[in-house]
């Protein structure tokens, strides 16, 4: 019975056709009240979640897009003030029926609209994310300025993965890297020096498993990490990241491997009309 009871009081045609008017003024009365104050208490639950999100996640991962979040303020002002303004309506007249009735059908519309951005903040913060690329390490496969997509949830490492590395720098501070994973767990990576018989040449070579991963641009940090040793075999967690651009990216090759925990998300596609 209530079931039924709700099911038809939130329905406005059904509301329209009703034909005793003090009946009808007051179930549109109700179903006003029961409107706004759902969509209040969404847009407030919305609110403090896109403040969780400012302060979490949506800040470390994304481009800063304060759009969404003076958007999500209004749903939450504006659904308290059409609160409010119902309630000071104790009864609603006859002659003002139809203002009622278009301002529900516009609320539902702002509902819609206010609670696909929100559902598109989560997904987008939750699942997916926004980067964009800051300096020169991954060239020529991204630029300066590049947005990136990736993908967060659910995410394991694999190699040759373009991924987001959250990890501290040499000040102890936090830093988003943008590197390719060229070594998984298990691996051995080792740098050499290789006299070429025909150029009589010194040639510098990176290897993965006795596999060439760069020979033109490679080195290895000056210090030799991993107490000065030009090999190291990785251990369970860990990976050896490195830029696509050799000859200017600071990756495993100046800090070692790094771990699982530090590699938050895999680069899906960048959006080429950003550019």
């Amino acid at each position: 019975m209530l079931f039924n009871r709700v099911k038809k009081e939130m329905s406005l045609k059904e509301i329209a056709i009703e034909e005793d008017v003090e009946v009808r003024l007051n179930k549109l009365h109700w179903f006003l009240q029961r409107k706004f104050i759902i969509g209040t208490i969404v847009s407030i639950i919305t609110f403090l979640l896109a403040i969780v999100i400012r302060a979490g996640a949506y800040s470390v991962l994304s481009v800063q897009m304060p759009i969404f979040q003076i958007l999500v303020i209004i749903y939450a002002v504006f659904s308290i003030l059409c609160l409010i303004i119902i309630f000071c309506y104790k009864k609603i007249r006859e002659d003002k029926e139809k203002h009622f009735y278009r301002w529900a059908y516009f609320y539902d519309l702002y509902n819609f609209f206010m609670e696909c951005i929100c559902a598109f903040i989560l997904i987008m913060t939750y699942l997916f994310s926004f980067v964009r690329v800051s300096g020169p390490s991954m060239r020529p496969t991204y630029k300066n300025g590049d947005i990136l997509v990736c993908r967060t949830i659910g995410y394991n490492p694999k190699k040759n993965d373009v991924s987001i590395i959250y990890m501290k720098d040499v000040t102890g501070d936090k830093e988003l890297l943008i590197k390719r994973v060229v070594g998984v767990p298990g691996d051995v990576i080792e740098y050499v020096e290789e006299l070429n018989t025909t150029t009589g040449i010194l040639e510098h070579k990176i290897k993965c498993n006795g596999t060439v991963i760069e020979d033109s641009l490679a080195y290895w940090h000056q210090t030799k990490w991993n107490n000065y040793s030009n090999s190291v075999t990785l251990g369970k967690n860990e990976y050896f990241i490195m830029g696509d651009n050799r000859g200017n990216s600071t990756d495993s090759r100046s800090f070692g491997p790094v771990k699982k925990s530090d590699i938050v998300s895999k680069v899906l596609f960048d959006i080429i009309f950003w550019r």
